[in-house]
């Protein structure tokens, strides 16, 4: 009796731990759904973003033409999102505290821009 019990409990306990282990992996895979943008959905600016220009800009004192690109070396945030960006020029020049949707308006991401 005591070996039918056991054996019982311990079936019921190896399948709630299959379900928690596959609820899990659902979690998971839902997750990196929703990180990765769909098309048409812009991606968020972050540190270490290379930025391509889509037309000829002025960043504060630098004229930028159509194909430069830009180095993104600090994000600022505000109420959680991207607010400001500091960004470094091919010179090296870093232009602090860019408005983010002035950055959003003028460039592309390089990974995304059309050759």
């Amino acid at each position: 009796m005591r070996a039918r019990v056991l054996s019982s409990l311990l079936t019921l306990v190896a399948a709630s731990g299959g379900l928690m282990a596959t609820s899990s992996v659902a979690r998971a895979d839902t997750k990196d759904t929703k990180d990765t943008p769909s098309a048409g959905e812009p991606r968020e600016i972050g540190v270490g973003m290379f930025l391509v220009a889509t037309a000829d800009v002025t960043l504060r004192e630098a004229s930028l033409s159509k194909g430069a690109r830009i180095h993104v070396t600090r994000v600022g945030l505000q109420k959680g999102r991207v607010a400001t960006v500091d960004v470094e020029l091919a010179d090296g020049h870093v232009l602090k505290r860019v408005a983010v949707d002035k950055i959003r308006k003028a460039f592309v991401v390089a990974d995304e821009a059309q050759p």
